[in-house]
């Protein structure tokens, strides 16, 4: 049992390694006529209040029911699959429940990458603000 702890909390580790890349990402302008004018310092704000606003109107009011959901459900098919291990391997009880912290722990590593991966709404109505505002943007970096 120990030795499935432990797996469950490097597997967890390593799943959780990569998360936050794309939530940190931001617009890299095209150095037109207006960014030149305005001046990074400028554009950095803009850049900001463009994301803000982009976070305020596209924001996923039930991301966090259905992680929530998408837990649990993790949580039966890890448990169901651990009582047949247990089942086949002899001690039932220890295999429900290791499968269902595996399952737990896999279902809400994979519900909290996808939560930072932003939607292509967001990144569509920061890139129109800025546009609006007489920036260009390239790319997300």
């Amino acid at each position: 049992m120990k030795k499935l702890l432990v797996l469950s909390l490097l597997f967890a580790g390593c799943t959780s390694a990569g998360m936050g890349l794309e939530a940190t990402s931001r617009p890299r302008l095209y150095p037109n006529d207006h960014l030149q004018q305005v001046g990074q310092a400028q554009a950095d704000r803009d850049v900001d209040d463009c994301m803000a606003m982009a976070e305020e109107y596209t924001k996923d009011e039930n991301k966090w029911k259905d992680a929530a959901v998408n837990t649990g459900k993790g949580a039966v098919v890890g448990a169901a699959t651990g009582a047949v291990a247990g089942a086949i391997f002899g001690n039932t009880g220890r295999g429900t429940a290791a499968g269902a912290a595996v399952g737990t722990i896999a279902s809400l590593a994979n519900e909290l990458d996808k939560m930072d991966v932003r939607n292509p709404s967001y990144e569509r109505f920061a890139e129109h603000c800025l546009e609006k505002r007489g920036y260009e943007v390239i790319e997300w970096r």
